[in-house]
């Protein structure tokens, strides 16, 4: 388990005050793992990848907002669609190999679907927003490249 926390941790640049937040974000739907210490997870990652689908968008809006970028609210939604969508989340947890380090379902062997994919990028974001706050979830979306080029360049001329 230890391995798994430190490994995540390192892609994602953040380190958990409470261990085992990061751990249930780990645990698939129907995984075997059913609780950690005094956490009891008996859904897996849902309720954090919940919490975690809500703290992307309100970045991504609060971003969009504060810098004051021209963009319509039309546009705006059409990238945060694009961000926060299942198949972006797949491809960038993919590509950090995030994959590696999810607790799955054992009826899936050693796949991990896309769609637990995306799931698990929500849950971890999830649990950053309830291991700190939502600045620090920004932080983490930098880091994992889940802010558009636009919204960065704009906050960064501020």
């Amino acid at each position: 388990m230890d391995t798994i926390l430190q490994a995540v941790q390192n892609i994602i640049e953040y380190r958990f005050k409470e261990q085992l937040i990061l751990w249930e974000a780990m645990q698939a739907a129907g995984s075997n793992v059913r609780s950690a210490g005094d956490r009891k997870f008996l859904d897996g990652n849902k309720r954090l990848a919940v919490i975690g689908d809500t703290v992307l968008q309100l970045v991504l809006a609060e971003k969009w907002y504060s810098v004051g970028l021209s963009e319509a609210a039309e546009r705006f939604s059409q990238t945060l669609s694009q961000v926060a969508c299942n198949a972006n989340l797949d491809r960038i947890g993919r590509q950090l190999g995030l994959q590696r380090f999810v607790n799955g379902n054992p009826s899936q062997g050693q796949v991990v679907s896309p769609i637990t994919m995306a799931a698990t990028m929500e849950a971890i974001l999830g649990a950053v927003y309830l291991d700190s706050n939502l600045e620090t979830v920004g932080e983490v979306m930098q880091t994992l490249g889940l802010i558009p080029r636009a919204s960065q360049d704009a906050g960064e001329s501020q």
